[in-house]
């Protein structure tokens, strides 16, 4: 659905986790929308242009930075901030970090209360509470809350997972869910519901992340509006200041490079200034903070905000959605205290507190239990899918008419030698944790949102200047095919 700001109308996100609207201006005007389809159908077809810089910074790090999208002059609204009818965006400041020293009991003790405050606020007036339930530490912690907070809903609560049924995730959900006795929901995932996520990435997604992050979301469709989905995606972030596996003290902001050469060298050098200013973006009002808070607001605004949410948010299609972890006290809280204090610990003494047999029960990621309890049933897997091999099996014949379409090409974006090199290593060389195919499918989602919404090129290829931009690795044969193309070129103007 479009909308038009004029006059005084503006606007406004608030918290961390809530949803940003796309915009842009059109004929001097404004335009909003909560879904990219609408708003990029709505622009003009010669100005749906792609934008490179996004592309870069997309292959890099798996979502784009920053407002940015893949259309050029199509943006993303930023957490706590205004958007103006006059095409003005105005940041409101940063929740701010402190380095107050707080015991880990101590620290749970207050989690929990403001967790109990925070789920009882978004439960109380829902028809139905669906639980996203891992074997994770998170949604564990949000299973625990909710079954304290039961009694006094006036809902039902009912638990979704997603993966194959000998994975830890979806067994120690299915314990959690029959220890809790609520309804439990495991939806398969394979091949066909991969591949149709790749396609719902693009046109619903407009390629802002690969499709692969959807998951079993389209099964909410079966869900009514008045219904919530509760998701626990910022628990590891919020609670325990860990970022994909890692801890906020040992992650520094870094600037997108050109991943494996992927992007046409005649663009990389504007497209990483371009990177720069999206990535320093996140800490606005924060400039002169220590590195580690830079970090935070990074991993927030754009990992979280541009990958997590914006994959998640393809629920709000069909019902409600809460990111548990994410209000304003929880935050203001946590973020209050020293970054060396936000762990593990946090999380062994708010489970003893919750429930000691969650405590007991083994964490997916590592099948050992806080309290040190390990899996003894080894049929279990760590891995809950196997994309990486869908990828190249089933789903190679469709990605690779992709990747390689002559329309990829001819947006200009990509440096196709480059492209080439980069398929035949990933089909070659082991991919263990599918980084290189989440590249791949990233780039099919390109093409898919090329086809889908008609994309303009960012510049016009030729075949001279698309090969002397690869001159650094041509070898023998590229030069070769410099001068053929020397001597076509000089025969054509003779």
């Amino acid at each position: 659905m479009l909308e038009r700001l004029r006059g005084e109308k503006s606007i406004t996100t608030s918290h961390i986790g809530c949803f940003c609207p796309y915009w842009t201006v059109l004929n001097d005007e404004v335009v909003v929308s909560d879904n990219a389809p609408d708003i990029i159908h709505s622009i003009p077809r010669p100005m749906r242009v792609i934008d490179p810089s996004a592309v870069l910074e997309l292959l890099y790090g798996n979502y784009i930075l920053g407002d940015r999208t893949i259309v050029r002059g199509l943006q993303r609204m930023p957490w706590r901030a205004r958007l103006s009818s006059d095409g003005r965006i105005t940041r409101f400041m940063p929740i701010p970090h402190g380095e107050a020293k707080v015991e880990s009991a101590a620290l749970a003790k207050k989690l929990l209360e403001l967790l109990e405050e925070e789920l009882w606020s978004v439960s109380r007036a829902v028809d139905r509470i669906w639980l996203l339930l891992s074997g994770g530490l998170d949604s564990r912690v949000v299973a625990g809350v909710i079954k304290r907070l039961e009694p006094s809903l006036k809902c039902s609560v009912s638990c979704v997972t997603w993966g194959k049924s000998a994975s830890r995730d979806v067994d120690y959900a299915r314990r959690i869910a029959s220890r809790y006795g609520w309804d439990f929901i495991h939806v398969p995932y394979d091949a066909e519901m991969l591949w149709l996520n790749i396609l719902r990435g693009a046109s619903w997604g407009g390629a802002e992340v690969a499709g692969i992050h959807l998951h079993g979301l389209d099964w909410f469709r079966n869900a009514s509006p008045n219904d919530l989905v509760i998701a626990a995606s910022f628990g590891d972030g919020i609670g325990r200041a860990e970022y994909s596996s890692r801890h906020l003290l040992s992650i520094t902001p870094t600037v997108p490079r050109n991943i494996y050469d992927l992007v046409h060298p005649s663009l990389v050098s504007s497209c990483i200034q371009d990177a720069k200013v999206d990535l320093e973006s996140a800490w606005y009002g924060e400039e002169e903070s220590p590195v580690w808070v830079k970090a935070e607001l990074d991993m927030q605004e754009n990992y979280m905000r541009r990958m997590i949410c914006h994959a998640m948010d393809y629920v709000r299609q069909f019902c409600q959605l809460h990111q548990a972890f994410t209000s304003e006290k929880v935050v203001s809280y946590i973020w209050s205290v020293s970054p060396d204090c936000r762990n593990d610990r946090t999380y062994d003494f708010l489970l003893r507190d919750l429930d000691p047999w969650l405590h007991s029960l083994p964490w997916a990621r590592t099948g050992v239990a806080l309290d040190g309890s390990r899996e003894t049933d080894t049929s279990l897997t760590k891995a809950y899918h196997e994309a990486g091999k869908w990828l190249r099996g089933e789903l190679r014949e469709k990605i690779e008419e992709l990747v390689f379409s002559p329309g990829l090409s001819e947006l200009g974006v990509f440096n196709v030698p480059a492209l080439k090199r980069f398929w035949k290593r990933w089909l070659k060389e082991p991919d263990p944790e599918n980084k290189r195919g989440e590249i791949i499918v990233k780039i099919a989602s390109i093409e898919l949102a090329r086809r889908a919404f008609d994309l303009q090129p960012c510049r016009q290829p030729t075949p001279l200047r698309d090969t002397l931009g690869n001159i650094p690795r041509l070898g023998l044969k590229g030069l070769r095919r410099i001068a053929t193309l020397g001597r076509e070129i000089v025969g054509i103007h003779c």
